[in-house]
């Protein structure tokens, strides 16, 4: 009788998310290198007090928001524009409801040459808090991943630099 193996993802840490970003924005943006000094110093100076009180919790969704206004400036005067969904729990699994959004917020990213969309709140929204990670979310996860990827390529114009980010 074969074993069954178990697959685990590991439970995204939102901090080291928001540290991934910051080296993105870091990278992608016209920002100050200092900049993503003095945020790099923030995140791990909330790492150490987080440490320090039980139920802490950080918000990706509000931290990415800091993170993008601090890299790239007014969205307006940015030469890279930035758009960022967060899927709501218990939503990706439908396709009309994912394509709505995608293309809501290509259509904020249209006309500039350079753009990112980030997504996050995918992998919570296929496996809700309290459940198990399965080879059928995984499967489910890659499929939804890859679609929104090819979702955001087909809307973005000939010309562009598109990069999609899902944490």
């Amino acid at each position: 009788m074969p074993s069954k193996t178990r697959l685990r993802m590991a439970k995204p840490n939102p901090l080291e998310q928001l540290r991934s970003l910051n080296e993105l924005f870091a990278r992608v943006g016209a920002s100050d290198p200092e900049q993503a000094e003095h945020a790099r110093r923030a995140l791990d100076f909330y790492d150490h007090e987080e440490g320090r009180q039980a139920g802490s919790k950080v918000s990706l969704q509000a931290g990415a928001a800091i993170l993008a206004r601090l890299h790239l400036g007014e969205s307006a005067l940015s030469d890279l524009a930035y758009s960022h969904w967060h899927v709501p729990s218990g939503e990706a699994s439908s396709p009309l409801w994912i394509r709505q959004a995608i293309v809501a917020e290509m259509k904020k990213l249209a006309g500039r040459r350079a753009a990112l969309l980030l997504v996050t709140g995918l992998r919570e929204a296929i496996c809700p808090e309290g459940r198990r990670w399965t080879a059928a979310r995984e499967t489910q996860y890659q499929r939804v991943r890859d679609w929104i990827n090819e979702l955001a390529c087909a809307w973005a114009s000939r010309e562009s630099q598109l990069q999609v980010v899902i944490l």
